[in-house]
């Protein structure tokens, strides 16, 4: 029996999202595309512009979701939360298999040609949640005293985006999950690092 064709955009989106995150961009194929979305390749290129275009509206729904459920909460967030969220990155229950392509933003930002403007806005966008973030929870455990006062809130949080980076590019090359866990530990160690103690 043929597969019925979906046309609610958001079903499209969803396993668009769901195929992406497994195989990446250039890994998926349009074929593969259609199967899991339900969209013809006519519609994909009329409705959408094609598979790239299509992508980036993929990737702006990635980011929603991931700002609104995953991102740390500045206005919440304790060091002692902001540990645990680096360590549930690479938990059992979160890391990606070995096989999957990991991070849809994180892969974006070394799957496609850097001079593509839409896709350094989304990188942007990004790099730049995170970081205000992570300076905004930094910045409110100085004031109530959590944090030495001679952390830099806005540096500290340049780190924690590298130690972000690196902790996804560990997750993506790895062949054991203990890498990315010790990333993880020395993100935990630079936080602990600047508690007022």
């Amino acid at each position: 029996m043929a597969r019925k064709r979906k046309t609610d955009h958001d079903s499209a989106v969803a396993g668009a999202l769901d195929l992406f995150w497994r195989c990446g961009y250039h890994g998926a194929s349009t074929r593969e595309l259609e199967q899991e979305t339900g969209l013809t390749r006519f519609t994909l290129q009329t409705t959408y512009g094609g598979k790239e275009k299509f992508f980036l509206k993929t990737l702006d729904t990635y980011l929603d979701n991931a700002e609104a459920r995953h991102f740390p909460d500045p206005d919440t967030y304790s060091l002692n939360d902001l540990s645990d969220w680096f360590q549930g990155i690479a938990s059992a229950e979160r890391m990606p298999k070995i096989e999957d392509a990991g991070c849809l933003a994180f892969n974006s930002i070394s799957s496609f040609d850097r001079t593509d403007p839409e896709v350094n806005a989304r990188i942007e966008r990004y790099l730049t949640a995170l970081e205000g973030r992570f300076a905004a929870i930094l910045s409110r455990a100085k004031l109530e005293g959590a944090a030495r006062i001679d952390v830099d809130p806005d540096e500290a949080a340049k780190l924690l985006i590298g130690l972000l980076l690196g902790l996804h590019t560990i997750m993506k090359a790895r062949t054991s999950d203990q890498f990315p866990r010790s990333y993880a530990d020395a993100a935990v160690g630079l936080i602990n690092g600047w508690r007022n103690l």
